[in-house]
């Protein structure tokens, strides 16, 4: 009967071309079906791996293709404590990249009271620090006991995530964002509040403020009286200040204080003036302008801190009477210190 079933089959005008068509499009059906299964499992061993695997992978998954077979690109720079990258590799296929990176501010130029006061106290900052700044999302995260590995204390960093060649999504990446910044928070043991998606959010434009200067900036407020022009900057580990006065005898009034790392370096700066206090009169050579300094030490709530107070004008003897009174008013205003110790002043 089989015989019969076969000859009947050949037989056939079309019956054995269609049959061929089934099995073969039977055959494409499977293969495509058997790469789409590889390319799953595939997608989802690189979404296990990525960033060490804290990312939530349904929120993730949703914002990639499944189309397309994934890679995975572990780190994002040399300064950063995380970091990946996941997804497709063609100019169209969506791809995640996220970052961790410590918040640090760049380098101060110098440690000198003009440096502290001045329009441009800090160093150019690199450029691994403003990649948040074209980032989708990013959120700050306080760091209280201070992150290791670090030369200067560090107590906070930055998370930011963007959907390359895909739609804006800053919103659909805060679940992201917020495990991979709790990850670096307890592997870092940084304590303080954990991270929620909500904080994550699209970076703030770049403020600008059209240069102008502050009349009366919060380290000059101590001395109170009438000023030509007042300069002033707070800063990680010191504060500044120079105000100019109107045509007196006194023409210039400065004030700063040091303290935590960059006090060995003031230290060093004013090596020679430190090493001078209580050395008397200046010489007595005539000069365009003298400048006493008057120093001081206590302990604040940054610890051990450094203050000095100088004037500079042309008349000697009223430059002497004034820089102890200054000292004394710029020490009350200095909130939050105790045992102070007044160490001298010095002709610089």
């Amino acid at each position: 009967m089989s015989d019969s079933v076969w000859a009947r089959l050949r037989g056939h005008r079309w019956l054995p071309q269609a049959t061929a068509v089934v099995v073969l499009a039977a055959l494409v059906a499977g293969f495509f079906v058997v790469r789409a299964e590889r390319r799953a499992d595939h997608n989802a061993a690189v979404l296990a791996r990525a960033c060490g695997g804290v990312l939530p992978r349904d929120a993730v998954r949703d914002l990639l293709s499944g189309d397309v077979r994934w890679e995975l690109r572990t780190g994002a720079g040399p300064r950063a404590l995380a970091g990946c990258a996941v997804g497709g590799t063609g100019e169209d296929e969506p791809r995640l990249e996220f970052a961790a990176v410590p918040l640090a501010d760049p380098p101060l130029k110098g440690v000198r009271a003009e440096d502290l006061a001045g329009d441009t106290p800090y160093a150019s900052a690199p450029e691994w620090a403003r990649e948040h700044e074209r980032a989708d999302t990013q959120v700050t995260v306080a760091c209280p006991a201070g992150l290791p590995g670090h030369p200067r204390r560090v107590t906070g960093f930055r998370v930011y995530a963007s959907l390359v060649g895909g739609p804006e999504a800053a919103a659909e990446l805060g679940p992201a964002v917020a495990a991979l910044a709790n990850d670096v928070r307890e592997r870092n043991r940084c304590g303080g509040v954990p991270v929620r998606p909500s904080d994550a959010r699209a970076p703030a434009p770049a403020r600008d403020d059209g240069g102008e200067r502050e009349e009366n900036p919060a380290p000059c407020r101590w001395f109170g009286g009438k000023t030509e022009s007042a300069a002033g900057g707070e800063h990680a580990w010191a504060r500044g200040c120079a105000i100019g006065l109107p045509a007196t005898d006194v023409h210039a009034v400065s004030s700063a204080s040091w303290w935590g790392d960059v006090l060995p370096e003031a230290r060093t700066e004013y090596g020679a003036e430190l090493a001078g206090l209580g050395g008397g009169a200046p010489a007595s050579a005539v000069r365009r302008s003298y400048e006493v300094a008057a120093w001081a030490r206590s302990r604040c709530a940054q610890g051990t801190t450094l203050h000095r107070v100088s004037v500079s004008g042309l008349d000697k003897a009223a430059l002497a009477a004034r820089v102890d009174g200054l000292l004394d008013r710029y020490l009350a205003a200095a909130t939050g210190c105790r045992d102070v110790e007044v160490l001298g002043k010095v002709w610089a």
